[in-house]
């Protein structure tokens, strides 16, 4: 039997939700699909190019801008939905800040955010600072409360106390206030 690329991304996201990120080989992958490890070269030259199209892949799942609301309730939707898309699948804001560094991954939330930034009065520059801030403390902080989930099930630590989704809000709100602000206060 064949499989398709997009067969081949489903066993990826499976073995991330019942596994981990190190667990994730091309091999493993294989396995579990019931093909030879070179069928999956066929699909991507190698393991770097199906982590990047994974990572796409997971962040397809955020619905685009919204231009028919006000734009800064439009960014935080996008962000929201984007912690959402990552904190669904584990390990999954590391293989797209690996992604996104290697320059293999498309970089599309970075560019809606930027363009409803642009919509709401932004200038450029500050559009995509913005949109730079608002993805890496979505993906930063997802790694991070990925990782402490990790820890926990496995018993290396206990129960943090750390409230991720509250932390998440009040770092996106001093983003988006400074956003307002530079936008000088209006919001359309």
């Amino acid at each position: 039997m064949s499989n398709t690329r997009a067969d081949i991304l489903a066993a990826a996201r499976g073995i991330l939700s019942e596994h981990s990120l190190a667990d994730l080989t091309m091999r493993r992958l294989a396995t579990d699909l019931g093909v030879r490890p070179n069928a999956l070269y066929w699909h991507f030259p190698n393991k770097q190019t199906m982590l990047a199209a994974l990572a796409d892949d997971i962040l397809a799942t955020v619905p685009g801008p919204t231009p028919d609301i006000d734009w800064l309730t439009d960014v935080h939707r996008l962000a929201t939905d984007m912690r959402l898309a990552l904190l669904a699948v584990p390990d999954s804001a590391e293989v797209v800040s690996s992604a996104w560094a290697s320059g293999l991954a498309e970089r599309g939330m970075e560019t809606s955010i930027a363009d409803v930034a642009l919509r709401g009065g932004l200038p450029e520059r500050a559009a995509t600072g913005l949109a730079t801030a608002i993805c890496q403390l979505t993906i930063g902080l997802t790694i991070e409360e990925q990782t402490r989930t990790q820890m926990e099930r496995l018993g290396v630590t206990g129960p943090s106390g750390r409230l991720f989704d509250e932390e998440f809000e009040a770092a996106l709100a001093v983003i988006l206030d400074g956003a307002r602000f530079r936008s000088g206060g209006e919001s359309t």
